[in-house]
């Protein structure tokens, strides 16, 4: 009897994969993209291929980094290489027919990432804002594709020749750029995902998990201040001298917390190579009055000579 557990369990495992299969909810990789780098394989056995783009610049600027959080050494090299422009720029994405899809953006500064060049898949991403220095981030962003048409949230385009575009917009503050990307189709939820940020004394709130949504949504920080803001609220009900002093003691708080904060923060580096200042002097043109000074002197001093 026990000799048939072992066939019985193949059995089931096997009929198991062929219905998953047939409902076609196996996690597929479509493509994955290394950007400004070359192939690689991650830790979960996904295949990078090397950019393909020539549009922007292709950056290693990230490998002077160290580390980079939240990923693992193996991986850190597709958070070091990076391509950016100074305009908007884009891939066109091939697609595998109607599905579920799960496009996995890699980022480690402020701007739009439009899908299909209707959808604005994540608004205002301060990659800074979001995880700080050094440390990799990610958006999830999922859709569905049905006789040709493209379902993100509430929204509907058109596909074309099996294709599907993904632009970085450029904004007012920084210039967009991307690491990497995936697109995978089927059984989405099984997508690997980042390890948890780690908390600290001055980031209390910060959400452990990468956001799942179309839209970037802000954190707030400060979770010390909310705090202070709600023990202030509880405290309506007391008389107006204990108020007035509540108020007092958080001001003085949020003052020494700011200012702690602003101290620990390393200070901001924008994607790509630093913009010459235009209002900079060269030392040769402070030089240039004495010049002409001279110049002008010689033929005075030729002429009395000869009187």
């Amino acid at each position: 009897m026990n000799s048939f557990i072992p066939v019985f369990i193949a059995i089931f495992c096997i009929s198991e994969t062929i219905r998953t299969a047939a409902n076609g909810k196996a996690l597929k990789v479509l493509y994955a993209i290394n950007a400004g780098g070359d192939d690689h394989v991650d830790i979960d056995g996904i295949h990078y291929e090397p950019d393909p783009s020539k549009i922007g610049t292709a950056s290693d600027y990230g490998k002077h980094l160290l580390i980079i959080n939240r990923v693992p050494e193996q991986d850190e090299i597709l958070y070091k290489t990076e391509r950016y422009h100074t305009s908007t720029f884009g891939y066109d994405i091939p697609l595998d027919g109607d599905g579920e899809y799960a496009l996995v953006l890699k980022f480690c500064e402020i701007f739009d990432v439009v899908l299909n060049r209707r959808h604005v898949i994540v608004s205002e991403l301060d990659i800074f804002a979001e995880v700080g220095h050094g440390t990799a981030h990610h958006e999830y962003v999922f859709f569905t594709v049905t006789l040709g048409k493209l379902k993100y949230k509430e929204e509907v385009s058109n596909v074309r020749n099996n294709l599907v575009r993904l632009d970085f917009m450029k904004g007012p503050y920084d210039n967009p750029k991307i690491n990497a990307f995936i697109l995978l189709k089927g059984d989405v939820q099984r997508i690997p995902r980042l390890k948890p940020l780690h908390k600290d004394a001055f980031y209390p709130d910060v959400d452990d998990s990468a956001s799942i949504r179309g839209a970037n949504k802000k954190k707030v920080l400060n979770g010390q201040h909310r705090k202070l803001v709600s023990n202030e609220e509880d405290t309506e009900t007391d008389e107006y001298p204990k108020k007035l002093s509540a108020v007092e003691n958080e001001e003085d708080i949020n003052d020494e917390f700011h200012e702690l904060l602003s101290k620990t923060e390393s200070p901001r580096k924008p994607s790509g190579p630093r913009q010459p200042d235009p209002y900079s002097m060269d030392d040769s043109t402070l030089l240039l009055p004495v010049f002409i000074a001279i110049g002008a002197f010689i033929p005075l001093l030729f002429c009395l000579c000869k009187l």
